[in-house]
This record gives structure tokens, C-alpha cells and sequence, in this order.
């Protein structure tokens, strides 16, 4: 998607007409499409081409949702779903966000018998779960192959 002529990523449009602020750790900040662009980049092994094509699928997704709340975690899963759309597997497990969700972490912090365990908890949690992430991401093509190889096999 171009926007005035310039590519989406160079883009300086201001998105507060189009989307709310998104809501981060650190505060709020102005939805910025080279923020997605970029990090697609630097997490996944997509080209440029493919990274923008993401980008702008999901700038458009995010655009006619016309929701009143965006949070970075939430444009992370709305870009995984674009990315498995478009048969990218590997990358939306390159792109995943590791971590626990919401219930969970209420759960630890709230039970009096977790709340002296909760960081090692988190910890163990998140340490499993990057090493599933990684072992899929490096079976991934083993797979992908097995699966042409019995599907070819089956026609």
C-alpha cells in the first residue's frame, strides 16, 4: 500500500483519523505501519516485499475493524493471522509472542499460596514455552517436507 506515493514503512500519515493510540507498557503512542514492517523484518526471515504485503493486509484489517481500543499485543496476533493467510507458518512461529496469557498471570498473582512462587513460575513458563517455539520453528521444514512428500504420494 502506498500512501501519497511513498512507501508505507517511509509513511508519516498520521493514523489517529483512521485508528485509536495503542495502548503499550509504556504508555500511548500514535499507530505507526513501520513499526509492523520493521519488525517483521527483524523477527522473520521475510523479504521486504512479503513484510510490506503483511503490513499493509494488516493496516487494512485494523483500519475497517473500526475497533475503539489497539494494544501491541493485539496487532502481533492480527499479524500472525495475516501471515498464516498467506502460508507463512515459519515466520508466524519466528513472529509468535512468548509469554502467559491474562488469566493466567491474574491466577499467580492473586492466589496467596502462587504469589511467593509467581516469578519463578512465569519464568519456567516462558522458558518452555521458547524452547517448544524453537524446536517447531526448526522441525517446521522437516514437516513441510513430510507432509508434500505423503500428500504427493497420496494423489
Amino acid at each position: 500500500m502506498s500512501i501519497k506515493g511513498k512507501k508505507i514503512e517511509d509513511s508519516q500519515v498520521d493514523f489517529k483519523k483512521f485508528l485509536p493510540l495503542v495502548q503499550t507498557r509504556n504508555g500511548t503512542c500514535i499507530f505507526h505501519p513501520g513499526f509492523i514492517y520493521r519488525s517483521l523484518l527483524r523477527e522473520t526471515n521475510l523479504s521486504k516485499g512479503n513484510a510490506h504485503r503483511i503490513t499493509e493486509q494488516v493496516i487494512r484489517f485494523l483500519i475497517s475493524a473500526n475497533l475503539k481500543l489497539i494494544t501491541a499485543p493485539l496487532i502481533r496476533e492480527v499479524v500472525n493471522v495475516h501471515l498464516l493467510k498467506n502460508g507463512f507458518e515459519k515466520e508466524r512461529l519466528q513472529y509468535t509472542r512468548i509469554g502467559l496469557p491474562f488469566c493466567d498471570l491474574k491466577e499467580i498473582f492473586t492466589d496467596p499460596d502462587k504469589n511467593e512462587t509467581a516469578i519463578s513460575e512465569i519464568i519456567n513458563w516462558v522458558i518452555q514455552e521458547y524452547y517448544a517455539v524453537d524446536k517447531l520453528i526448526n522441525n517446521e521444514e522437516e514437516v513441510c517436507n513430510a507432509n508434500k512428500s505423503r500428500f504427493s504420494k497420496s494423489i
